[in-house]
């Protein structure tokens, strides 16, 4: 969903520790377009920590390595991700899924929020998401500071409902 400010994203969700998280952000990267990760300390949004990952973009080709899986996700998943990458996850519908989350906030060159319920591999979702760019740079995107709030998945779907 589109946002440019942080009463636009506070008009789009009830999570106020999710907008915390992006007012830092926002205050983080200064003049520039995106923080680096030098610019952010996890002591500053400790208010978030257990639900923010960061991951790693590398090119050539193009793979996401997680660095950092917020616990409750890893709780909800039933796995460990951190030092692994995207491809690994070992469900298809949950890696498309991610997959397809981390390329819009890329190719859009700007957070992205996202709130949905879902099935995916046969578990249903309700989660939000806010994916924050990273740059060491400021031109290239090389890392993703993702909060994402999930709500326990409900029991399996019933296949053919």
């Amino acid at each position: 969903m589109d946002f440019d400010t942080i009463d636009g994203l506070a008009a789009l969700t009830t999570d106020t520790v999710l907008v915390r998280l992006y007012a830092y952000w926002r205050e983080r990267r200064g003049g520039k377009r995106f923080p680096a990760r030098r610019d952010i300390d996890p002591v500053d949004f400790s208010f978030a920590l257990g639900r923010v990952s960061l991951v790693d973009v590398l090119d050539d080709p193009r793979r996401f390595r997680y660095r950092l899986v917020a616990t409750i996700l890893t709780e909800h998943l039933g796995y460990e991700m951190t030092g692994k990458y995207l491809d690994q996850v070992p469900e298809s519908e949950m890696r498309a899924y991610t997959e397809r989350l981390y390329e819009t906030a890329l190719a859009r060159r700007e957070p992205h929020y996202e709130r949905d319920e879902l099935v995916l591999d046969g578990r249903q979702w309700k989660h939000e998401a806010l994916v924050l760019p990273l740059s060491s740079d400021d031109r290239t995107v090389d890392m993703l500071m993702i909060y994402r709030a999930t709500v326990r998945p409900w029991p399996a779907v019933p296949s053919g409902s």
